[in-house]
């Protein structure tokens, strides 16, 4: 049997379409993978090979294709089901599969290059918008398989398919090659991988001095990471269609990725490593990494995205340049562009958002934050919550200042009362009234179907803000169209502006809960005197005793809403950092001091 070295430069010959002027330079110039040493170890290779009467004159012999017969890939499996990543919240709502770059698809372009490398028999896996994959049956005549559980991770998709698993290929849709990586032939089970300084949201390998994978595991800050495309032999399959089986009704095996399912049996499933270059092996996990292939997201925009910025503009659709993704906001995809030198950004929505966000609150308050010149950077919005904006280009980095600087927070009130104002006396009210107690209930709930009752959990601190909300609700005040989500990431301040920006949670509501992270930061006594200064900044005047309480005591109840979002948030898999103790401890503080005033202004209740 030849050896492994031996059989690559076979395989690497037998992939040109003529005899290479100097071989040994051929073979290592196309080779995106660490294989050989140097052009002097694949001479030497060579020269056994002709020995062997494997390659003569330059030509791979029939002799040598009848020794790597064995080796013959049979098929390849496509999966092609996910839906709880980036597929569900694209600004394009489709399957990353159907992602195009220069009028291809990206799986028409894998299934492409299979059938290019000999490869006929493949199967996909699909299941999120399953419908839109469904002409590949006729274009390519592909075999398509559906994973009915798409709360189940790859691993499912994988069982699903796995009667067709031999010597397979198994590829991701999400994948892009700059060159075809897939062959005729494989030597053995691998997987291939890219090395990354930044590693933290990827599956991470460890492996012996030969190449075999002993472990899979995440977490690493950087580190050889599992990328791309794998091949499985027939014996390897077998082993894995077994441990399949045996194991997939675990609820702790079916959450897995397939790799990792590989690494808990790492010591019976013979698989090596295949690290290749970066720039040839892509693949996005998150919208930021389209831009990884030039001209993908330009490519796939141009139609109904670039459509609305041509409409509202009034440019043309090769007017639009530089765009840019941004990593901002735990709910919506925003990118950067722009049009005739000026920036702009656009925002596309997330889906986890539509639970909790209203689009048409969110309409109504933004058209009276650019009339109230609350918010300036107003260009268009509509209710499905597409979002063009002007882009603050020099902001100033808040972090140390909010809550700190108390002119800042001044000016911030101050820019709150214009738009308060504006918000008063809505003829149609009931239609945007927001109860951020019932809000929270709603997010208390959903979040329960995942964490357990955490109605009990919390049964002392629901029973204390439902209390709160009926005493401040008897204080009388007048309820307006409020933001109820001001915070240090929704104020943009340049050395000019100072903007009020992200109406995703307005409601008809009390105007004091929209001082919950502004007078109740985390360096701030309840009594501090700043507190007061910042309510004369929105009153005009200093604010009396009692709307000190119960601004304060809103403020309580808008940091216990956000404890029921992270909760939420958590509860659907995506995380809240380290907000929901921030809020806990917030709600706790404020209610503690304002509990005792009310029951000594009102009694009991």
């Amino acid at each position: 049997m030849i050896t492994y070295k031996e059989f690559e430069v076979i395989r690497t010959l037998l992939k040109a379409k003529d005899i290479p002027d100097n071989i040994p330079s051929f073979v290592i110039e196309n080779k995106h993978y660490y294989t050989f040493k140097s052009a002097d170890e694949v001479a030497e290779l060579l020269s056994s090979l002709e020995k062997k009467g494997y390659i003569k004159d330059g030509t791979v012999t029939n002799d040598a294709i009848e020794e790597i017969k064995p080796l013959k890939v049979e098929n390849a499996v496509i999966l092609a089901a996910g839906g709880s990543d980036i597929s569900a919240k694209s600004v394009y709502s489709m399957p990353k599969g159907l992602f195009m770059k220069n009028g291809e698809t990206l799986i028409e372009r894998q299934i492409r290059q299979l059938r290019e490398a000999g490869i006929e028999d493949i199967t996909v896996v699909i299941a999120y918008k399953q419908e839109m994959y469904f002409f590949l049956q006729d274009k390519w005549n592909v075999n398509l398989e559906i994973n009915p559980d798409l709360k189940k991770n790859n691993i499912y998709s994988l069982y699903v398919a796995r009667r067709h698993l031999g010597s397979t290929y198994i590829c991701n849709c999400d994948n892009y090659f700059e060159e075809n990586p897939f062959s005729e032939y494989e030597y053995n089970a691998y997987h291939a991988s890219v090395y990354k300084k930044n590693a933290h949201n990827e599956l991470v390998l460890r492996k012996n001095s030969s190449g075999r994978i002993l472990e899979v595991y995440s977490g690493a800050k950087s580190g050889e990471c599992i990328y791309g495309h794998a091949y499985i032999d027939r014996e390897l399959s077998r082993r894995l269609v077994k441990y399949m089986e045996e194991e997939m009704d675990d609820f702790r095996v079916s959450a897995l990725f397939w790799e990792e399912f590989i690494g808990r049996h790492a010591e019976d499933l013979d698989m090596y490593v295949r690290e290749y270059d970066a720039d040839f092996l892509f693949e996005f996990d998150s919208i930021q990494e389209i831009q990884n292939i030039d001209g993908l997201f330009l490519g796939n925009v141009s139609g109904r995205i670039n459509q609305k910025i041509c409409d509202v503009l009034r440019c043309e659709e090769d007017e639009i340049r530089d765009i840019e993704i941004l990593q901002k906001g735990l709910t919506n995809i925003l990118f950067t562009f722009t049009v005739r030198g000026e920036t702009y950004i656009f925002r596309y929505p997330g889906d986890s958002s539509q639970f909790f966000i209203y689009r048409k609150n969110e309409c109504l308050a933004q058209k009276l934050a650019a009339k109230s010149h609350a918010d300036d950077t107003y260009v268009y919005i509509d209710e499905s919550g597409v979002k063009i904006s002007k882009f603050r280009k020099n902001c100033h980095d808040l972090y140390g200042l909010y809550y700190k600087d108390v002119e800042l927070m001044k000016a911030v009130a101050r820019k709150i009362r214009a738009f308060h104002e504006e918000g008063y006396d809505l003829p149609d009210w009931e239609e945007y009234n927001y109860d951020p107690i019932w809000q929270c209930e709603r997010l208390f709930r959903e979040a329960s179907k995942m964490k357990g009752d955490l109605f009990k959990i919390f049964e002392k601190e629901w029973a204390i803000m439902r209390k709160l909300q009926k005493y401040a609700d008897m204080d009388g005040i007048q309820h307006t169209m409020c933001h109820n989500d001001i915070n240090i990431d929704n104020i943009l301040k340049t050395d000019t502006t100072l903007d009020i920006i992200d109406w995703e949670f307005a409601g008809y509501n009390d105007p004091a809960y929209d001082f919950g992270r502004v007078i109740a930061g985390l360096d701030y006594d309840v009594n501090e005197p700043k507190i007061m200064d910042i309510l004369e900044a929105y009153f005009g005047r200093p604010a009396t005793e009692k709307e000190h309480l119960h601004w304060m005591a809103y403020s309580a109840i808008h940091n216990w809403y956000y404890v029921g979002w992270a909760l939420y948030k958590e509860s659907i898999n995506e995380s809240s950092r380290d907000w929901m103790l921030f809020f806990f401890k917030q709600s706790k503080k404020l209610a503690a001091w304002c509990m005792p005033r009310y029951e000594a202004m009102y009694g009991e209740i």
